[in-house]
């Protein structure tokens, strides 16, 4: 143990067993808190004599303690907005559903809106529509017969939470008030609006797009996430985020200005309960706009970021390629941005050269999607390099999936941070790995990057927030349908997925030495777990949850049986 000067400690969790994740991945029993910061780690013999007559001494009974998880990729701002819409999970069929749209009914005025979310169960909603008795989605009829009077639109999925395509269902009443009818036309190739025999619409849109465009264009006169909504959800989310052990995210998909706004609000109001690293989604329309930016309030956000320890925006995110069309029909209700929290950009492979050295001249962070364009967007980062070297200003490649050897080298040789989502690329779209272990081996690879020296951790993604459902993943690797392992050799232990989680997603704020692991003199960030992370059966950890969560010694969460 080694403490702090000396004095007593404001709270003490003994009785547990510490998952320290320091330097030798230390196991101990009790920590001693002062302030916002840990006093001391180590037995309880060591630790107990630290109490003073105002200490607070909470007996942790066995349980076990990590440091805080910080969430690389966590879109914090959705969760709490899920329950602004009355849910349709567990519903197996069409009349079931239309039982459930009577019920919401009950308490509306003729003419009042029925938003629903999608069909399915979160937070994938996956196999619909034939996990449904009817074996398709219902129509505009099914759902006239129980709201003739009443718009009523069940929301097709935010794409990421599965995979395209995104499937709306609008009455009668909802297509008439967006002026929808037989002549209406498709704004694109990626929406299809479904006619039957007679052409007439069904009142079904089916939207394969990466990111669904339906309520930007056809269906823009459904009701929208208002600003009160916004701010009370995202403190409903922080709330949710801690009880699973979350302390810290990192928003490297970047928030658009309304989120910002939101979650400076949150700030203002002394609200934050996590701590949140922001990253700028910008809406460029040139070079020349994008130059002039950087240049007149970009210093800002340079370098490590403007803020505190609660809130913090650092540089930017830019997308690279992306579809014109999804870009310009989601930015045509801007600052409105749905769902996605971001606003959504198309770059051409020169713009995105050109913003990026400009970024890179101006010591603004880049952050950027890679899960197709890696080795595209390797190249662009290496130009930049030459000339003004990134080692050191971490800029952070999300969506990792398919690594050579050669590009992990690259990567590492510039200090690029690498995020993955295991849950999704591995259980939940593993599928095309299945008869293919070479390419497996090469999907999120997180065993190869700790042996090549690439600094990555894992982001939720917000399906589930649970982290430890993602952690499970990059322990477990097994495909959803078969329970299949995919590329075993690329397991992690759970210590070493733990401190991906941890301490490794504190470096993505330049944050490693203040927080991600229980140390004295570390920021207070912790969680109490529900189950033993290291001895419980595999299958259970995607189930955790956090007993009592810490952020700088303030409890911010603490369940009821605690």
């Amino acid at each position: 143990m080694v403490a702090l000067p000396t004095g007593t400690a404001d709270i003490i969790l003994h009785g547990g067993k510490i998952l320290t994740v320091d330097g030798d991945d230390s196991i101990q029993q009790a920590v001693a808190v002062r302030g916002n910061r840990l006093l001391a780690v180590g037995s309880d013999a060591e630790i107990l004599p630290l109490a003073g007559p105002a200490t607070r001494s909470l007996d942790l009974r066995g349980h076990t303690a990590i440091p805080g998880i910080v969430d690389i990729h966590a879109h914090l701002d959705r969760e709490g907005l899920k329950s602004i819409y009355p849910s349709l999970e567990g519903l197996r069929s069409i009349i079931e559903i239309r039982g459930r749209i009577k019920e919401l009914l009950v308490d509306k005025e003729p003419g009042e809106w029925v938003v629903t979310m999608p069909i399915g169960n979160p937070p994938n909603y996956a196999d619909m529509p034939q996990s449904l008795a009817e074996g398709r989605f219902p129509n505009r009829h099914d759902l006239d017969q129980v709201a003739p009077d009443n718009p009523v639109y069940i929301k097709g999925i935010w794409t990421p939470w599965n995979v395209p395509p995104s499937v709306s269902v609008a009455n009668t009443a909802a297509l008439r008030l967006a002026g929808i009818d037989r002549n209406t036309e498709s704004p694109d190739s990626s929406v299809t609006i479904e006619k039957d025999s007679d052409g007439e619409p069904t009142g079904v849109f089916i939207d394969t797009g990466r990111y669904p465009s339906v309520e930007f264009s056809l269906m823009r006169v459904v009701p929208r996430f208002t600003m009160d909504q916004r701010l009370d959800s995202l403190k409903e989310s922080m709330r949710l985020y801690n009880s699973v052990g979350t302390t810290g995210t990192y928003e490297g998909h970047g928030v658009a200005p309304e989120v910002l706004q939101v979650y400076k609000a949150a700030w203002d109001a002394g609200n934050m309960t996590v701590r949140a690293n922001l990253t700028v989604s910008p809406h460029w329309q040139s070079v020349e706009q994008a130059a002039q930016e950087m240049e007149s309030w970009g210093h800002s956000f340079s370098g490590t970021g403007f803020g505190d320890q609660y809130l913090r925006v650092s540089g930017y995110f830019i997308q690279y390629g992306g579809n014109r069309y999804t870009a310009e029909a989601r930015s045509s209700l801007l600052p409105y941005t749905g769902w996605a929290g971001f606003i959504q950009s198309y770059h051409s492979p020169d713009f995105f050269a050109e913003t990026v050295r400009l970024a890179a001249e101006n010591n603004l962070r880049v952050n950027t999607l890679v899960r197709e364009p890696l080795e595209e967007v390797l190249d662009v980062f290496e130009a930049v390099d030459r000339n003004i070297p990134l080692k050191g200003r971490r800029w952070t490649l999300a969506h990792v999936l398919q690594t050579t050897e050669r590009q992990l080298h690259r990567i590492r040789d510039m200090g690029l941070l690498v995020e993955t989502i295991p849950l999704t690329e591995l259980w939940l779209r593993g599928t095309p790995y299945l008869d293919n272990p070479d390419l497996a081996d090469t999907a999120a690879a997180h065993r190869r990057y700790l042996e090549q020296g690439v600094d990555f951790s894992f982001g939720t993604d917000n399906k589930p927030y649970n982290p430890f459902a993602t952690l499970w993943a990059a322990v477990a690797r097994r495909e959803r349908v078969t329970d299949q392992v995919l590329g075993p050799g690329q397991r992690l232990t759970r210590l070493e997925a733990l401190r991906a989680f941890t301490i490794g997603g504190a470096r993505f704020s330049f944050d490693e030495g203040r927080r991600g692991s229980l140390e004295p003199g570390k920021l207070a960030d912790l969680a109490v777990l529900s189950g033993d992370l290291l001895d419980m059966p595999e299958e259970e950890i995607p189930r955790l949850e956090s007993r009592l969560t810490m952020l700088g010694g303030r409890i911010v969460y603490q369940s009821e049986d605690f």
